[in-house]
This record gives structure tokens, C-alpha cells and sequence, in this order.
């Protein structure tokens, strides 16, 4: 494997498997990553979604037949529930109303673990324009505020046509300091070192702060000669960063040519305080060319990263193509109203009586309007209430009759929800209203499916990287599928015999 440069462009480095630690790759490390997590949330999201649907579809089927004195055929009212479930398919809208729209319909039904899920959902939604906003900035990372260009050149990689479109940037915008730092180490390397200069300073007259500016505006004015002015810049940009060994060394190499050679001494002791091992390679270099060099930066990682993130047109259009693929029917700029409007139906929702909507207790099984709720928030008809409150001394023939009616219950259930939880990891643990277990088996459900789909890769990197992980990662994917349904065949979600 070829040693592959960091980005700041000074030392080279071995890096994991030979993959080269730059912006682009890092970029694409960090966005596959981004989108990996978006992916899987709203994945998981959907499924959880659909074990809701599949759970309370025969509560709303119940609750139909009352209301309308069973009058209506059973078929009539399926087709009527089924209808109402999947009314996002007869309009514009994504995947994720349809996931909105079951919470919506089944909050009467929902326990209180559940809807937690539902809150959280609703909260990103609240937060879908800046998620979408920063999953934008990962995909149009090499269109956006001139990145591709700037890397491309700083790191001595760029085409014939990048330095123009660099120019152009610079005219059309004057306060970016950026691309004019950029540009003045293209003229450092023509050894025009006058204009050099010029826009160094207009780059430090927009950041004053950076001592990238001033390190090079130091070896502009090497190139002219002007030691003392140089000596200046090289020490502003210590006073900015004293823990940058470069700028030390710069200072070292710039006393050194002016006979200097105790303060050459003493800038290079310091410099090798803070970098050793990189003091020693420049050194090394220094002495196979047999001239000294004054070593350049490159733009770091995170403010190219950041630079990318800025708000600008690709970013807006590809922001809202996001927004439309997970939701459509309503433009992006109403995600905030969207999810207070479902905020405030789970609000009135709440008034509604619990006894207007039918519940399955959970240890029975038996519908019911009236009951109550265990300690961990599970419905509970008022039967089986009545054994938790009875003495054990007051034994009848009732309470015996309910306790055997509870345990077969549980034993009719146990190989229905073992079968389900094999089908899709999580279902089983749903029904019997195992919510925590639930979410972790669909969760790593999602994760394996998305793995084996995509390979662990969304968006590409700019470098060709000499190395396919797609094949590992899919294998991966496999391993996660088979260990979890592995874990649903070992430990169901129910015991025999309870």
C-alpha cells in the first residue's frame, strides 16, 4: 500500500488498511454513517409501526362491530379498517406518513411504552429540517462553497480548470477567505510572490484570527526577501497556535537563513518538544534535497467539513428531495407545524375516555372496556385485577377458575408469538406488550437488513480507495440476521407455563 498524506499535507502516514485520512474520506466515512443511523431509525420506525397495525387491527375491528350493532359484515369492516390504514397511499406522501398517520389512529389503543416511540417520532419530525440539512451537506459535499476545487489544489491534485473557478469564486464572493488563501498558494508556487501577499492579506483582514494565513504570508515574504516582515507573520501565527509545530519550524528555517543560529536552535527544540517524530521527517526531507523548505498547510478536516455544511442552494434542493423521498404531500418548510399539529392530536387524544376503546388484557387475553393498567403501564381487565387484590386466605372457585383461564391463555400464546417472533424479530414481543424487547430485536433487525442492502455505503468518496468493504459489511449483516434469529428461537418473548 502507497503511504497516503494527511490532510494538512505535511507528513505522510500509514493509515488503517491504507485508506488516506482526508476530507473526502472522512466526509464519506461520516455521512455513510449519518445516513446508516437516519436509515435504520426510520426503518425501525416503520416496522414498529406495522407490529402496532397488526396488534390493534382486531381492537378497531371490535370497536366497528359495536358501533354499528353488528350490522355490518365482518368482511365490509376489514375492508372498511383496511381502507382508513393505507389512505397515504391514495396521496402524494412517503413512507414516514404512513408511520404518522397509524400513530395517529391507534394512540387510543397504545400503551404508555409505546407511545414514547410515537413522541420520539414526532420530535424528529420536529427535527427533520436540520437532520435533512446535514444529511444534504454529506451528499453535495464535492458541489458546495468550492470544496472540491480547494482540496483538490492545496494538495497539489487539482485540474487546469480549478484555479479559474477559484478566481471566479473570489470575485463573486469577496468576504470568503477561504478559496483567496487557496488561490495565494497557487502564486506560491509560480513564485509570484506579490500578489501572494495581496490576498493573503485581504484573507486576514476576513479572519484575522487564522494563523494558516500568517504562516503563509511568512513564506511570501521569504520569496521577496523581506526577512523581517516574514519573522512577523511566522510569529503571529505562533501567538496564534503556539501548538503548532509547523509554524516553529518555519521560524527555525527562516533563522537559520539569517545566520541566526541560536534562535534556530531554539525554534527547532521547540518544535520537536511538540512534534518528534514529524520534526525528524522534515529534517530528514530537508537534508535529501539538500535546501531547506517552508512547509504549507492545507485547509483541516473539521472547517472543510464545516465549509461544506454552509447553507447554499445544493444544499436547499437537495435538503427537500430528502424531506419528499421520507415524507412528500407537505413541503419540508412545514415539518415544524407538522409535527406540533400531530403533537397537539396526541394532546386531545389524551382527553378522550380509556373506556371508548377497546383493550386486550394483557393476562387473559379477553377484550374489555373497563379495567385498569399493571405497575409497568400494561392493560388489565378487571378480573385479573381482582386476583391481584384478593387475599390469598379468600381461595374461591372463581378466583381458581380465572387463574386456570390466565394460564391457558399463556400457554395458547406461547408457540403464536414464538412463530411471529421468528417471522420478523419483535413482533411477538409487541403483542404481548414487551415494548423494550420489542424495539432492541426490530432495531437490529433493521441494522442487518440494511447492512446486507446496502453494503455500509449511501454516498462515495472523491478518492477511489484501493479497498471493498461492501462484501464484509454485507457478511456482517448476515451474521447480525442469523444471531438474532438465533436469539428469538432460544428466548421468546413469552414463557411456557407462566
Amino acid at each position: 500500500m502507497q503511504n497516503a498524506l494527511l490532510l494538512t499535507g505535511i507528513l505522510p502516514t500509514t493509515s488503517l488498511m491504507g485508506v488516506p485520512l482526508s476530507w473526502p474520506v472522512i466526509t464519506s466515512v461520516l455521512g455513510n454513517s449519518y445516513f446508516f443511523v437516519i436509515s435504520a431509525t426510520l426503518l425501525s420506525l416503520f416496522l414498529i409501526a406495522v407490529c402496532l397495525v397488526i396488534k390493534y387491527t382486531p381492537q378497531m375491528l371490535n370497536d366497528l362491530k359495536n358501533a354499528t350493532n353488528n350490522e355490518m359484515p365482518v368482511k365490509g369492516l376489514i375492508l372498511w379498517i383496511a381502507f382508513i390504514l393505507l389512505m397515504p397511499l391514495f396521496l402524494d406522501a412517503g413512507p414516514m406518513w404512513f408511520v404518522l398517520w397509524w400513530f395517529l389512529l391507534l394512540w387510543g389503543y397504545m400503551i404508555r411504552s409505546e407511545k414514547r416511540i410515537a413522541f420520539f417520532f414526532v420530535f424528529l419530525i420536529f427535527m427533520s429540517s436540520w437532520i435533512t440539512h446535514v444529511g444534504a451537506g454529506f451528499l453535495t459535499y464535492s458541489q458546495t462553497q468550492l470544496n472540491r476545487e480547494i482540496f483538490a489544489t492545496e494538495n497539489k491534485m487539482g485540474s487546469d480548470t480549478y484555479t479559474p473557478a477559484i478566481a471566479s469564486w473570489i470575485n463573486n464572493h469577496p468576504s470568503d477567505a477561504e478559496p483567496m488563501n487557496t488561490l495565494a498558494l497557487v502564486e506560491l508556487g509560480k513564485a509570484n510572490y506579490p500578489e501572494a501577499i495581496k490576498l493573503l492579506n485581504r484573507s486576514i483582514d476576513l479572519e484575522p484570527s487564522n494563523p494558516r494565513y500568517y504562516n503563509h504570508l511568512g513564506i511570501a515574504f521569504v520569496g521577496l526577501g523581506k526577512k523581517r516582515e516574514a519573522t512577523k507573520a511566522f510569529q503571529n501565527a505562533i501567538e496564534l497556535m503556539p501548538g503548532n509545530m509547523v509554524y516553529h519550524f518555519n521560524l527555525s528555517r527562516l533563522h537559520q537563513a539569517n545566520f541566526s543560529f541560536f534562535d534556530a536552535e531554539k525554534s527547532i527544540l521547540t518544535a520537536s518538544t511538540l512534534d518528534p517524530d514529524g520534526v525528524r521527517y522534515l529534517l530528514d526531507m530537508e537534508n535529501s534535497r539538500g535546501q531547506s523548505r517552508y512547509i504549507e498547510e492545507s485547509m483541516p478536516v473539521l472547517k472543510q467539513i464545516a465549509r461544506q455544511m454552509r447553507p447554499s442552494e445544493d444544499i436547499k434542493t437537495a435538503a427537500n428531495g430528502l424531506w419528499t423521498m421520507a415524507f412528500g404531500m407537505v413541503p419540508s418548510k412545514m415539518s415544524i407545524f407538522l409535527a406540533i399539529g400531530a403533537f397537539m392530536i396526541f394532546f386531545f387524544q389524551g382527553y378522550i375516555p380509556e373506556d371508548k376503546y377497546t383493550k386486550r388484557c394483557s393476562r387473559c387475553g379477553k377484550l374489555y372496556y373497563s379495567g385498569t393498567f399493571t405497575k409497568s403501564g400494561n392493560p388489565m381487565c378487571l378480573q385479573c385485577h381482582w386476583i391481584d387484590v384478593k387475599a390469598k386466605k379468600q381461595q374461591t372457585n372463581i378466583l381458581l377458575n380465572k387463574t386456570e383461564e390466565i394460564r391457558k391463555y399463556k400457554s395458547y400464546n406461547y408457540p403464536k408469538i414464538s412463530k411471529l417472533e421468528l417471522i420478523l424479530p419483535g413482533l411477538g414481543s409487541f403483542l404481548i406488550n414487551r415494548t423494550g424487547l420489542g424495539l432492541i430485536r426490530i432495531t437490529t433487525w433493521s441494522i442487518g437488513v440494511l447492512l446486507i442492502i446496502t453494503g455500509g455505503s449511501f454516498i462515495t468518496s472523491l478518492i477511489p480507495l484501493d479497498m471493498e468493504m461492501s462484501t464484509f459489511i454485507r457478511i456482517l449483516g448476515l451474521v447480525v440476521l442469523g444471531g438474532l434469529l438465533v436469539r428469538a428461537y432460544k428466548v421468546p418473548p413469552i414463557r411456557y407455563g407462566v
